[in-house]
């Protein structure tokens, strides 16, 4: 019997889980309203499916960069700005993220720095087509681009790989911040596609690459950077964007690029589906994923980067995006 591709990743995934003796003890608030005041999300094809507001007691836990979720949206990776590597299962009831337990935490990195300098994540995710591989990328790295292999649910046998940006470019600490493999069956199937933080200075796109192909730019809009990126499965490219601006405080939005438009040479602009601020339930929203569940929805998993700061908070927001 053939088996999703997410079906693999959760195997591993709950297996290493069950093999460590040490869970990451969370303290877990549960956000039953996106929306904090002002109006619903009437003009987003967005509907909000619960959130977490999640925190510990264990120091190396925070300043979550990136997250994959798999088995149908049971399992839920995450790395961070230190190196971490965080899995746990996500909790649903009726459709509704509710909760997260059997959580751990290792170091991404093992046998390396995991310092800021050298063992900050910014994304993770993984090869449709084979759920064992997967890529990170870092910033401020020459190699920012690293394939790896799960082995005991957990990254290893790390590779660089070529990217095709100007080193000024990757070693830069607004480099590159988000990767994404291309949908099966499009033009893309198999690449891996990486887009920096914002657009260099002067300039007015945002860079982006087919890795070991060639570029493309991202329009830039009201200041926004660009955090993470996802395809949907009708192939096209959802960006996660944030912004913040003393005295307006945090902003998070999503942006929808066709699919079609992701080539060498592209400028890419897309439709906004979501734009949130101060009167909604974000934090930093920096790691974006997608995934369908066991009712055939499409759901966006969401987490937010702390920076290690007692002012700040990790969320992880789930929404469902309505069909066309």
């Amino acid at each position: 019997m053939r088996r999703p591709a997410g079906f693999g990743l959760l195997i591993i995934l709950l297996g290493a889980v069950e093999a460590h003796s040490a869970p990451l003890p969370l303290t877990v608030n549960r956000i039953d309203g996106f929306v904090i005041a002002g109006s619903a999300l009437a003009d987003s094809p967005l509907e909000f499916l619960g959130g977490l507001d999640v925190s510990s007691r264990d120091s190396d836990f925070g300043g979550l960069s990136g997250i994959a979720v798999g088995g149908g949206g049971a399992t839920a990776v995450m790395v961070s700005d230190s190196g971490s590597f965080v899995r746990a299962r996500l909790v649903h009831e009726n459709g509704r993220l509710v909760g997260i337990d059997e959580a751990e935490i290792v170091s991404l990195f093992p046998e390396g720095d995991t310092g800021k300098q050298a063992g900050d994540a910014e994304d993770i995710a993984f090869d449709p087509a084979n759920p064992e591989r997967g890529v990170i990328v870092r910033e401020r790295q020459a190699n920012a681009l690293l394939t790896f292999d799960l082995e005991n649910g957990r990254p290893t046998r790390f590779a660089p790989m070529r990217v095709g940006a100007d080193d000024r470019v990757l070693r830069s600490n607004k480099g590159l911040e988000s990767v994404a493999y291309g949908p099966a069956g499009s033009s893309l199937a198999g690449r891996i596609l990486t887009i920096a933080e914002r657009a260099p200075r002067g300039a007015s796109d945002i860079p982006g690459w087919i890795a070991g192909v060639g570029a493309f730019g991202i329009i830039a809009r009201d200041d926004f950077d660009v955090s993470s990126a996802r395809f949907l499965p009708d192939g096209d490219l959802l960006l996660l964007e944030r912004r913040y601006t003393p005295g307006w405080g945090i902003a998070m939005r999503l942006r929808r690029i066709a699919g079609e438009a992701v080539e060498v040479g592209a400028r890419l602009y897309g439709e906004v589906i979501l734009d949130a601020g101060m009167t909604y339930q974000i934090d930093n929203m920096e790691g974006l994923s997608v995934h369908q569940d066991d009712a055939g929805r499409t759901v966006l998993t969401i987490v937010s980067d702390d920076n290690f700061s007692i002012l700040q908070r990790t969320l992880i927001l789930q929404f469902a995006l309505s069909s066309d």
